[in-house]
């Protein structure tokens, strides 16, 4: 009589997923990317899995051409042949990319057949950090008010009859302002500001980011309502073409207008921190500054998940760290003690008027 137990499905779903790691290993890293890493705090896009999965299918493919093997008779040396003679790995920034995928796919395939001795633990020792624990740029406090005086000032010589600075300005302002990615800046409709005693601006959901009422900063107003009475737009806050308002504006032009609006700033010569993600990136440095709690933050930034801010708390106080900033914030903000902290209650989002 066949065991129809939960504990012998459960032994069979993991000699199932042990047996697809030897037979078919692109098909279990792909089932991995897009179910077991979620529940080890990765949320991968699906554009993502497509890329992981097409880069493990390379690497298959150039142990079985180049070195005879499959992924479970791999060993160091076959790993460092792939990293130092495969075409696809010639550039720095490649290499590390595929070392990246490596130590994760490994790393799942060693969870699913647990004697299976892991060769990128050799192959990298000393590790070098996943992509979610690699630097993360941040505006200094200064830079931010410096950024904020310029989106602020209404008499700009730059900005004469120039639209294409106002926007950017704009868009500058949701995102230093409001902690909006780019890609929920450019799908921002006219219809997600709101107008009463306290402002808001609606965040659309955006790839893994959800959609929330973000907590505004009071100087990203002026630029934002600026924008709003020059534009004179009806659907999309900033459409592509004034001939076609109905397509977002891409990502190519919200990304040299911010970097135009840093560079201005005067302070930075150019480098990972010219970037819009800088600008995201320091709003939730503000949020940890003012003593938000952990949940607070997975709010206001639009993460799916509370360990998603906790990383990023983690990576602020890391920067902090680098910088040589003291800040009593600092330790705080990597700690539990703020997990439970509430927003201030006075400019919360959930308080205010429609």
């Amino acid at each position: 009589m066949e065991d129809n137990s939960p504990r012998s499905r459960a032994a069979n779903t993991v000699y199932n997923k042990s047996l697809l790691w030897v037979t078919d290993p692109k098909t279990a890293f792909h089932h991995w990317l897009e179910e077991d890493a979620y529940e080890k705090g990765h949320n991968f896009s699906a554009k993502t899995i497509a890329v992981y999965t097409s880069m493990w299918a390379i690497f298959i493919a150039h142990l079985r051409t180049f070195r005879d093997k499959n992924v479970m008779l791999a060993g160091e040396e076959d790993i460092r042949h792939f990293l130092d003679q495969a075409r696809v790995c010639k550039r720095v920034e490649a290499r590390q990319r595929y070392a990246l995928l490596l130590r994760r796919a490994y790393a799942a395939l060693q969870q699913a057949v647990p004697d299976f001795l892991n060769p990128t633990e050799a192959t990298f020792r000393p590790a070098t950090p996943p992509a979610d624990e690699k630097p993360m740029p941040f505006l200094f406090p200064t830079e931010r008010a410096s950024m904020f005086a310029l989106l602020c000032d209404m008499n700009d010589p730059q900005d004469q009859e120039n639209l294409v600075r106002i926007r950017a300005k704009a868009m500058c302002a949701l995102m230093l302002g409001a902690g909006f990615k780019p890609g929920q800046a450019n799908i921002t409709s006219v219809n997600c500001v709101g107008h009463g005693h306290e402002r808001f601006v609606f965040a659309p959901q955006c790839g893994t980011m959800t959609s929330h009422r973000a907590l505004v900063h009071p100087a990203a107003w002026p630029a934002i309502d600026r924008w709003l009475a020059l534009s004179r737009n009806e659907g999309l806050m900033f459409p592509g073409t004034p001939s076609d308002k109905e397509q977002p504006i891409d990502y190519a032009r919200a990304f040299v207008g911010a970097k135009k609006l840093l560079a201005d700033l005067g302070t930075m010569a150019g480098g990972e921190r010219v970037s819009p993600q800088t600008l995201r990136n320091s709003y939730g440095a503000s949020l940890l500054e003012d003593g938000l709690g952990l949940a607070a933050v997975q709010e206001y930034m639009g993460y799916s998940r509370l360990e998603f801010a906790r990383r990023f708390s983690h990576a602020h106080a890391a920067w902090c760290r680098r910088s040589g900033l003291q800040q009593s914030t600092v330790e705080s903000a990597s700690s539990n003690d703020l997990d439970d902290a509430p927003p201030p209650s006075s400019e919360s989002p959930k308080d205010a008027s429609h």
